[in-house]
Parts: C-alpha cells; structure tokens; sequence
C-alpha cells in the first residue's frame, strides 16, 4: 500500500504519535515470531521493558517503537538493540509485517491506539498491557467516538482493575482481558522495604523523627499551583511532627526550578530536593506521597506500603465519577482531596491519625501485592497471540 493511500482511520494519531518515534531492533533467532513493542513515555518503557529483556533472552526478534522520553531510559539499558533508519515507522511497520504489536494502555493512550490502528489494517494481533488504568476524559471521549477499537487481549494489573476493564470496553470478550499483574511491579516482589527507607532517609538526611512528604509532580500548570495551596494548608495544619517536603518532578517537566523554590521557601519546614536518588527509593523513604490527579507514583505507592494522596482540581474534580477514582482510592487505598477547601482536613487526617494510616496500608496489602511472575505472564500471551493459539 503506498504511503500515500494509507486507511483513513490512521490519519487522527498517525502524524500526532508516530513522527517523533524512532525504530531499534533486535535480529534474534529469525526462527521465532518477530515482536512489535510500542514504547511511549517513562510509564510506558518501564512497564514493558521487563518483557522486552525477558523476550530477548529466548532469542525473540523485537522492533521498539520508541519515543523521545522513552528513549532517554533506553539509553541506560540498551546494550543489543540497533537503531533502525526509517523514512516513517508506519512504512517499517507495513514493509516488515511482525507476528504480534504489544503496547502499554493507559490514560495517554496515544502510542498503543497508533500501533493498534497500524496492525489492524494488516492482520497482525494486538496485545495491551495496563501500565496505569485511571483515567479522566480519555476514556469517556474514546468510548463515546467512532474510534472505539479492542485489541486481542488485554493485561491488567489485578482483579480489581479487570473488572473496571470490563465495564469500560463493553465491546471486548471479557476472557480475552486477563489478570498478569505489573511487569515493572514484579521488582517489589522480594525487596526489603525498611532496608530501602532506612537507606535513603540516611541519604536524604531526613531523621527518625521527621515526616517526609514527597510531591510526586505532573506537568504545570498543576504542580505549581498544587504546590503553592500544599504549602500553605502544610503550614496551617497545625501538625506536632517535624515536616520535610520533597518535590519530585515530572521527567518532562521543564518549568523553571527558580519558580518551585520561591513557592517552597513560604514552608514552615524543610525543603530537599531529589538529587540523584530514584524516585523509586523516594517513594519508600517518605511518609506520604501526594500527587496531583492520576499518578503512577501513587499506585506505585500502594505496592510500596505507603500511604498516598490526591490532589484533584477543576475539571478534572468535576469529571470524576466511582468509575473513574483512581484505584487505590476506588479500594480506599489512598485519599482523595476534591476541592482546596479540604486539603487541610485530609492533611490532618493522613499525617496524624495513625488509625487511618493503618487501615490505608491494610487496604494496600488486600489488593496490591506482586509475586514476581507479571512479565512471565504478559510473555506467555504475547506468544500465544503471535502463533495465534487459543
């Protein structure tokens, strides 16, 4: 088909999503089915990447669609994969047709529905795999379009996100969505949690009794103005703890830092800044992790047994439905704040109550655990999609 006379239904994400792509690949064993990854952002390549290395170790030949953000972690894990020169990676994608696309699915669906869109047209299977599944007006706006389209199966991260799944994709085969679990979570399976927080509080300089608020920040607008009524209702808490905030901001992030610190210097505590420590060691270390609207960090937070909050405002507040909560706070895994006016209650509630804290961390250990085995999982039904055995 010549560029040029691609289906239409390319045309809404073909120029959005796929110009800033790049392609790697690795040749592997030519005796096996040829894998397709569609990598977008940080969520997105950690969430696959397991697979990936999992993949390339039994000789599977990958293609990764790749972009910018993506690539920047790419650099620090890529030891095989050889960048692929290509005038546009829909035209790779329809000269070397791969046995099966993987994408990771969640609220910025943008790369999964381009491969997904891409591969249809030209009968190769599609398997998504859910890296973070709470999501505002996406899902409602995608629903609600013409553009409703299911890939061939559908990993979630447990029992409770599968039957939110179902009731969001009323048009796909309900066994075709299955419970694998997290492939960048399976790295929480066996970690010393205390060992962790121990050694990074020690890094961070932050003592036994000292509480530390990470804020894990989204893209501005938000967090500058989430920030300035945290600082603000932080300092009218009335808290007895000794408190220490942390920002931790987005990897795309690009607002000026100079604006973040005259907004922390109005806190009546101590300031850090995350340094080269992960946000990952962070995410242990602190007492309370809050962010603003849907956050892989919080949902991260659940598995890491610490207690999360978020902050929702303006249209964001408004669209929320019980469908449409995070999970962690459809579970009762984490609070919510809906409006300002609440933030000061919820701080107080998080930080001071420790019965509250303890029934967060009950809820967390009931529906957020991780056995190790995701990636294994998601392997086995991207095999069983590419040599199309039931």
């Amino acid at each position: 088909m010549p560029d040029n006379m691609l289906p239409e239904k390319h045309f809404p994400l073909q120029n959005l999503e796929l110009e800033r792509t790049d392609f790697y690949t690795l040749k592997g064993d030519k005796s096996k089915p040829l894998v397709l990854f569609g990598l977008r952002g940080p969520g997105g390549m950690n969430c696959l990447w397991p697979v990936v290395e999992l993949l390339r170790d039994e000789g599977y030949p990958e293609d990764l669609l790749i972009d910018s953000a993506a690539k920047r972690i790419l650099e620090t894990k890529n030891h095989q994969f050889a960048k692929e020169p290509s005038e546009s990676p829909l035209k790779r994608i329809m000269e070397v047709k791969p046995a099966v696309a993987v994408s990771e699915f969640s609220a910025d669906a943008g790369t999964a529905l381009t491969v997904t869109w891409s591969e249809e047209s030209y009968g190769v299977p599609v398997v998504w795999v859910e890296d973070y599944p709470d999501v505002l007006g996406h899902y409602a706006n995608l629903y609600d379009s013409s553009m409703r389209i299911n890939p061939d199966y559908l990993c979630v991260i447990s029992e409770a996100t599968r039957d939110l799944a179902i009731k969001r994709r009323p048009t796909m085969d309900p066994s075709k969505i299955i419970v694998t679990g997290h492939p960048d979570y399976d790295k929480y399976a066996n970690i010393d949690r205390e060992e962790v927080r121990d050694e990074t509080r020690k890094k961070l300089g932050v003592g036994d009794d000292e509480f530390l608020i990470v804020y894990s920040g989204l893209l501005p607008p938000q967090t500058p103005e989430i920030l300035e009524h945290l600082v603000e209702n932080l300092n009218q808490s009335g808290s007895q703890k000794n408190l220490v905030l942390l920002l931790s901001r987005h990897p795309r992030d690009t607002h000026p830092e100079q604006e973040y610190d005259k907004v922390l210097t109005h806190l009546r505590g101590r300031v850090l800044k995350q340094g080269d420590i992960s946000s990952d060691d962070i995410g242990f270390a602190c007492d309370l992790l809050i962010a603003p609207g849907p956050s892989t960090e919080a949902l991260k937070s659940a598995y890491r047994r610490v207690p999360s909050m978020f902050v929702f405002t303006g249209d964001d507040a408004s669209q929320l439905t019980n469908d449409r909560l995070p999970i962690t706070l459809r579970v009762g895994a984490s609070e919510g704040v809906f409006d300002y006016q609440d933030l000061k209650n919820g701080l107080q509630k998080v930080i001071g109550d420790k019965t509250y804290r303890d029934q967060l961390i009950g809820k967390m250990e009931h529906y957020f655990n991780s056995d190790g085995h995701a990636a294994e999982r998601v392997a086995e039904i991207i095999k069983k999609a590419a040599t199309r055995t039931s």
